[in-house]
């Protein structure tokens, strides 16, 4: 058989299976890592945020919303607080967040500021380089509404006085599409103050 029939049907072969191969393997993020995202993404101390693998529109687009709640501008040391993270958007069809609470303005920035405690199931907790993280387990990704997702947890204020801490938050909603693509991610950031000595 002439070598260039030969050529082309190797060639042919290859790219049938290269194919193949690429269309079973899974989508890069279906569905919007559902069960764990990788740590670090709450768009804080230099972190990317959840558009590093999730593209839609701009960060923080119009019709959606993420809110902190329950994180106080001046906090009490060793006090207990309940924090619950908000994502809205009309037509998101599944949903997951990460946050995590350090304190600001340190050398080097960035440490663990207080505690962070689940205190169900639509929520787990994670360590990386010394950094709690809080996010979305698989039973968290499902919505608690239509166009509107809820994670609740609990925040211990740490023993340190007199340091601030920031909250960063960042949060994807997802069309649920098994792709990484018609996602919108939302961001934002809350700082407390440590309440004054003495203070009232």
């Amino acid at each position: 058989m002439d070598n260039r029939i030969l050529g082309a049907a190797a060639l042919t072969t290859a790219l049938i299976l290269g194919v193949g191969a690429r269309s079973a393997a899974p989508p890069p993020n279906g569905p919007a890592f559902p069960d764990r995202p990788p740590l670090g993404h709450t768009g804080g101390f230099g972190e990317p945020t959840c558009a590093r693998c999730h593209a839609g529109d701009a960060l923080n687009s119009i019709g959606g919303l993420l809110a902190l709640e329950g994180l106080p501008s001046v906090y009490q040391t060793g006090m207990r607080y309940r924090l619950t993270v908000t994502l809205t958007r009309p037509r998101m069809l599944r949903s997951g967040f990460q946050l995590a609470i350090r304190f600001a303005g340190e050398d080097p920035p960035g440490r663990t500021a207080g505690t962070l405690r689940r205190i169900d199931d639509r929520v787990q907790l994670a360590d990386s380089l010394g950094v709690v993280y809080a996010f979305h387990t698989g039973v968290g990704s499902v919505l608690t509404a239509p166009g509107r997702a809820t994670w609740t947890l609990e925040w211990v204020a740490p023993n340190d006085s007199g340091k601030t801490v920031v909250a960063h938050l960042a949060a994807n909603a997802a069309n649920d599409d098994a792709s990484e693509l018609g996602d919108y991610t939302y961001a934002d950031s809350v700082v407390s103050q440590p309440r004054p000595v003495g203070g009232a």
